[in-house]
């Protein structure tokens, strides 16, 4: 029986090089796996991923509060190992946006009725909150490179990171928050009828955790990072009123969105 539940591998799966002396193949590093597939190595395997707070997941969770810029800078200047890479952090950030999502659509509904003063808010607001449930991965993964280049613009005076190392910093830090915030922030819709209590506390939070992983990665004065998160949030608003405005007009014009006439 034992002997039907192991594979004879001479090759690696993922790049073809002999590994059949190897338990992890020399050229790509995969790990040789030599046993069939049973549920109880499937819950070891998800078990060791997911569950073990050793691993790079738990670990870069942590680190993002206690001390960001190892994670991000480390990540940055080639430490691949100790950390979770900032492309799947942000898929999980995405899976977990999209679980809150999911769970608060009903709810969002309600709290649409319950607020709307007229008719004609109540079809502008139901149409805006659709549409941003239906396309929320896709915002969350444009929003990154516009909040990146902001950055960059911000930080001009500052050679220690370019564009495309701010990108890194909003995959970790930006995904890090806003999956937070889904967590902690779900019960709050169910408990009060105030539909925009949830964003009135999340924003200047967002805010907040961004400017301390700008000041721990440039290691900057706290009057420094205050200027500096005014700077931001005025080219924030003035690029997202923009930016809305385009977006709303797209949309109208193709008739993803109607506004009602009176």
């Amino acid at each position: 029986m034992h002997e039907l539940t192991r594979k004879q591998i001479n090759n690696c799966k993922n790049c073809g090089t002999p590994i059949k002396n190897f338990n992890f193949c020399p050229n790509c590093g995969a790990k040789k796996i030599t046993r069939r597939i049973t549920f109880k190595n499937l819950c070891l395997e998800f078990s060791n991923s997911f569950l073990n707070f050793d691993n790079s997941f738990f670990r870069t969770f942590t680190h993002l509060f206690t001390k960001p810029e190892q994670v991000i800078d480390g990540y940055i200047n080639g430490l691949r190992k100790r950390y979770l890479n900032a492309i799947s952090y942000f898929a999980i950030s995405l899976t977990l946006i999209g679980i809150y999502s999911f769970f608060l659509k009903d709810r969002l509904g309600e709290l649409l009725i319950l607020n709307a003063t007229s008719e004609e808010q109540l079809e502008i607001t139901k149409s805006t909150t659709d549409l941003t449930v239906k396309y929320q991965s896709l915002t969350n993964f444009l929003i990154i490179p516009i909040l990146a280049l902001i950055s960059r613009l911000v930080f001009i005076n500052y050679k220690k990171y370019n564009l495309t190392e701010h990108l890194i910093i909003y995959l970790y830090a930006y995904s890090h928050i806003v999956a937070i915030m889904s967590i902690v922030l779900f019960p709050i819709p169910f408990i009060t009828d105030n539909m925009y209590l949830a964003t009135m506390i999340q924003f200047p939070i967002y805010i907040i955790y961004i400017a301390y992983v700008l000041k721990r990665l440039y290691n900057i004065s706290f009057m420094k990072i205050t200027l500096k998160t005014i700077l931001f949030l005025v080219i924030s608003t003035i690029i997202f009123t923009i930016f809305t405005f385009m977006i709303a007009a797209i949309f109208y014009k193709f008739e993803i969105i109607e506004i009602p006439s009176k």
